[in-house]
This record gives C-alpha cells, structure tokens and sequence, in this order.
C-alpha cells in the first residue's frame, strides 16, 4: 500500500472533490484517480462513488472505514518518522514538568550528574498535561508526570513513584488562615486562582468540587505558579495546589482539605508502549525509579 495514496483519500473524504485535492498536492486528476483505484484493488471494495446527476462524491462505508484506520496509519508513520530521526542523535528526549522538577528530580540531579547521565538529557520543561501529548506525539520519549488520579492509558506506560496531597492555600490576611484544614463544601463562594491546563491542576480542581457539589468562580488562570503564589499572597483569591511546592519564604497558609476524594498529585516515570529504549534510557529510568516522592 503507498502511503501517498492514503493521502490523497483521505484528503478526498474530506475536500469531496477530485480537483481539490490534485491542486493541493500538485498532481494531475488522473494520478488521485489511479491512486483511489489501486486502494479500492487492495481492499477489493467500492471506496468513492461519483454520482454524476448530481455532481457529488460520496464515500461508502467501507471508504469512511478506511478514513478512520489511514488517520491512525499516517499518525503512526509520522511517530516512526520522528522516533528514527531522534535515534540518529544521542541525547534522551526528556519531559519534566516544574513541580516535579524542583520539588523532586533535584534530589537525584547530582548522582545523574556524577555518572554522566545529565547532559545526555535534552529536556523539554512544562506541565504535565503538555508533556503528556508530545509523549504520546513522540516528541518526547521519557517523561516524569504529575496526574491527578493513577496514569492508565492505552497508548502510554507508566510507573507510579508516589503521590502527594494538595491543598487549599490562602493568605495570612484571608478569613480561614486560623484553620488548619478546610472541606470544599465551604468553598463555594471564594474566588480562585486557577494554573492553566498545561498542569495537572485544573482537573483537580474540579474532581473536589464536583465531589463536594459547589462550582467556585475562578477569577483567574495563569501558566506561572509563582504568580500565582503571588496573587494568592496579595489576598486576591486562593488556590488549590501541590502541597509540597509551597514553601516557607512563600508566606502563605496551607490548609488540609478534609473531604473524603480519592484525588492526590501522581508522580510517574512514563514512556510510549511498545517504545524501544537505548540500554542508556534504560539505565536513566533505572535511576528516575530511585526518585523519592516526599518533600526535601
């Protein structure tokens, strides 16, 4: 089967129009025919049907079938493409996000560094939710992962390390800084200070809500989490966050959330299922498998 011609139907199935799509990719009518023609010779089944008093094209079932298997097709020739291209280099493609970075891989940092595994690393730092697509678009192929519940998806393996609480946090100033531990039932009224979802956050967030049946306005949302410490500090709104990446020089308050949910920050060595690694990715997530999950 020629790729190409995948390319050409499914272009078909969706421009509905033989001349469209030679024109978008600079070949004759007659070469996106042949091409239909060989798929339909291959799986020996009518694909398109032109139906001439009306001047339409139309795509049979078998035809929408085989648009839906070519998306998947092409999607993973274009994931053997970049995971060949990455081999030619040495340097492991590694996703971490910031929380786990500064809270956690620094703590295994000078033994990678010590053994040389370090500047072996081209690291792709943002949060999780990120890093989970270019794991899963093969632009990454080792990434440590923040989730709100227990990774478990088709495409991705992972290896749970632990898991840490999150908390309310609010300012010195705020009516609950007396409290050491909050439910988010009594929540409903305050104003938030949301993380954008390229974190783990927002779906935490909404997990303890939907469990405790309020819906917070969330006045804010920002990709920095030290802007967000900050707003949080100046009494603007609080914050549902990791607990461990609020610190003391910080000056904010972090109340336990008593609610009975079953939803904690998930840390995972994670790679692509059926990915093959170099005995030196191996030997690099030997060492992230070390990693202790728990505050410095």
């Amino acid at each position: 089967m020629n790729t190409r011609d995948l390319a050409y139907f499914r272009t078909l199935v969706e421009v509905k129009n033989y001349t469209v799509v030679a024109q978008k990719f600079a070949v004759s009518q007659p070469a996106v025919t042949q091409a239909i023609h060989r798929l339909e010779k291959e799986f020996d089944v009518k694909l398109v049907i032109q139906d001439r008093r009306h001047q339409r094209t139309e795509i049979t079932r078998a035809g929408q079938l085989l648009y839906k298997n070519a998306q998947a097709i092409q999607a993973n020739i274009a994931l053997a493409h970049r995971e060949i291209e990455s081999s030619k280099q040495p340097l492991i493609r590694f996703g971490l996000p910031p929380i786990i970075g500064t809270m956690y891989f620094t703590n295994i940092a000078g033994e990678l560094l010590d053994t040389g595994y370090l500047p072996q690393l081209a690291i792709t730092e943002t949060g999780s939710g990120e890093l989970l697509t270019k794991l899963e678009h093969g632009d990454i192929d080792i990434a440590l992962l923040g989730s709100f519940e227990p990774l478990a998806l088709p495409a991705i393996h992972a290896v749970q390390l632990g898991s840490r609480p999150f908390s309310v946090i609010v300012s010195p100033k705020h009516h609950l800084a007396h409290r050491q531990s909050v439910s988010f039932k009594e929540l409903g009224d305050e104003k938030f200070i949301g993380l954008t979802g390229k974190y783990v956050h927002p779906g935490a967030f909404n997990e303890f809500c939907h469990a405790a049946g309020v819906a917070p306005k969330i006045i804010y949302n920002t990709p920095d989490i030290s802007w967000a410490k900050g707003l949080v500090k100046a009494n603007l709104g609080i914050s549902l966050l990791v607990r461990d990446i609020v610190n003391s020089d910080d000056g904010l308050i972090c109340l336990d959330i008593s609610d009975q949910v079953p939803t904690s920050f998930n840390v995972s060595v994670a790679t692509r299922n059926g990915y093959v690694l170099t005995a030196t990715e191996q030997q690099f997530i030997d060492k992230l498998l070390t990693m202790q999950i728990q505050p410095e």
